[in-house]
């Protein structure tokens, strides 16, 4: 058996302080590797974690019998984890219900990252990818760290609140909820991550320009597979592609650490079609004594509920009501961002007038301007420390100046 993390000790009394007010989670000998509460009016047992996991491992017990009556379901079963549970002599039965597509790289037929990406992508790409982190490099004081096994608990308390703010901007931005962002679970994954990182069964992978993070990656870990679970980026930055930079980092620690999967998880996106060499499913399974009556109507009408949840999402209702309720929550209205109507222009002359006054784009009333300052340093490749800001003193007009080159903002 594995070492799962979302079957470990620690996860499972931390899920269950969170989301089952310590209560006791059951365990029967017919399943193993897995620990069950019992939910919902119908009676049944549902794995601790729910769909809070990456992929859950389970076997069946042939000498286990306590399944008499009884309906189980288990989340978020990927269709690469060698599960062996069926018996062809036992009343405990399974449905597989699936639910999701699944994204991961195997590494294990090649030699380093280097050589996976080249078969991945063509030499322009290639180009490309080392071409935007040196603009990074080159614009910023970028530093990479990789936190596993061991982190300081005021560093990590820092750097999780930090890791919270990038994702409600990031999803301030995209007008949509983020089911994560709750208070619930934002406080389980702070009190989990810390416990898992310093087991070894979690990291975070850090960009950082000086002591500010711009990209954030929380992983999990079992054996030689790397689960990712969160990723998010400072969208100001968006024009150096720091989720490409992100993905080779992470790729250069599988190789160095001898993981052969870096597995993208669920969620559809394209850039997972890119960088993935395996395609799988997540299915749900449905155990159940299929010589009780009452049993097979649960797990029928568990698979009829599921299979309606993923014909609704196969139709986008999902991404609707996340959107809906973004707006509806009073905290997205307020983060919501203004839309601006600008316009950009080169300037020859660098020499700025007596009309302009220099100003700080840090500041939380100007930090509109920094993805143009950034896209402006990723057009024109320079640190940062030699470019200027200056605002007009009474138009809605600023000049972005380099040493060399400059461009003027006008708001209308």
């Amino acid at each position: 058996m594995m070492n799962n993390p979302f079957s470990s000790k620690q996860f499972v009394k931390i899920w269950l302080k969170h989301f089952n007010n310590s209560k006791p989670a059951r365990v029967f000998d017919c399943i193993d590797n897995v620990e069950f509460i019992k939910k919902g009016f119908l009676s049944y047992y549902v794995n601790v974690g729910e769909n809070l996991s990456k992929g859950m491992h389970y076997s069946i017990n042939k000498n286990g019998s306590d399944f008499n009556n009884k309906t189980f379901l288990i989340y978020d079963v990927p269709t690469y984890f060698d599960i062996k549970e069926h018996i062809s002599s036992s009343k405990l039965k399974v449905k597989k219900i699936f639910q999701y597509h699944g994204f991961l790289m195997n590494l294990d037929e090649f030699e380093s990252a280097e050589t996976y990406i080249n078969s991945r992508f063509s030499g322009k790409n290639r180009r490309e990818f080392r071409s935007n982190q040196r603009r990074l490099e080159t614009c910023f004081n970028i530093r990479y760290e990789f936190f596993h096994k061991q982190i300081n608990k005021k560093l990590y308390k820092t750097l999780f609140n930090q890791f919270h703010e990038l994702l409600v901007n990031r999803f301030s931005e995209k007008q949509t909820d983020y089911h994560h962002l709750g208070s619930s679970k934002w406080n389980y994954y702070s009190e989990l991550v810390y416990v898992l990182l310093n087991e070894g069964m979690a990291s975070l992978l850090v960009i950082y320009k000086d002591e500010s993070p711009i990209g954030i990656t929380l992983n999990f870990h079992e054996d030689d597979i790397l689960f990712e679970a969160i990723t998010v980026f400072d969208p100001d930055y968006y024009k150096f592609s720091i989720g490409k930079s992100s993905i080779i980092k992470l790729l250069e620690w599988c190789f160095e650490n001898n993981v052969k999967i870096s597995d993208f998880s669920k969620g559809d996106f394209e850039y997972k079609h890119k960088w993935a060499n395996v395609k799988y499913d997540f299915n749900y399974h449905i155990l159940y004594d299929s010589g009780s009556i009452i049993a097979v109507i649960k797990a029928n009408l568990l698979q009829g509920y599921f299979k309606f949840k993923n014909t609704l999402r196969k139709n986008n209702v999902n991404n609707v009501y996340r959107k809906m309720r973004f707006l509806s929550n009073s905290s997205g209205r307020k983060s919501k961002k203004e839309k601006l109507d600008f316009k950009i222009e080169k300037i020859d002359d660098v020499t700025v007038g007596h009309d302009y006054e220099p100003i700080s784009y840090n500041r939380s009333d100007t930090a509109f301007l920094k993805k143009f300052v950034y896209t402006f340093l990723f057009a024109n490749p320079q640190p940062e420390s030699e470019i200027e800001v200056f605002k007009h003193n009474e138009l809605k007009s600023y000049i972005i100046k380099g040493p060399s080159k400059a461009q003027k903002i006008t708001f209308s």
